[in-house]
């Protein structure tokens, strides 16, 4: 029994020498990007499907989103989800050069994501 343990220990050990594991894994600033947005975009997706779902309910058949003819609930949060989806494929479209860039516009990002949110509770609460 004890040769087996210090058979396994000196295979393990002979292993863990010649493959050695990284200390640190290299993420690409790119893969993190389009990670986040897939992540932001289905948040999107489904905030879009809940308003649809409400208008549906409220028998309204078309909602009209333009500067300065937001007059009221639905169409607002309309409005921010319509931008929130905006700013995903933009952000999606960046190419960063520096982890720091990314995590500023990333929290931009969601920033606007949460004020669509925000106005979609809006709506379902009126």
């Amino acid at each position: 029994m004890k040769i087996i343990s210090i058979t396994i220990l000196i295979f393990i050990t002979v292993i863990t020498i010649i493959f050695p594991t990284p200390l640190f894994a290299q993420t690409n600033i790119s893969d993190v990007n389009q990670k986040v947005c897939n992540r932001f975009e289905d948040d999107v997706r489904k905030l879009a499907a809940i308003m649809e779902e409400l208008r549906r309910r409220k028998g309204i058949t078309e909602t009209r989103v333009a500067f300065g003819g937001i007059d009221n609930q639905i169409e607002s949060a309309d409005y921010w989800i319509t931008y929130a989806a905006e700013a995903v494929a933009f952000q999606r479209a960046q190419k960063y050069s520096s982890s720091n860039q990314l995590r500023y516009s990333l929290e931009t990002l969601k920033t606007k994501i949460l004020k669509a949110k925000n106005e979609a509770r809006k709506a379902l609460n009126d």
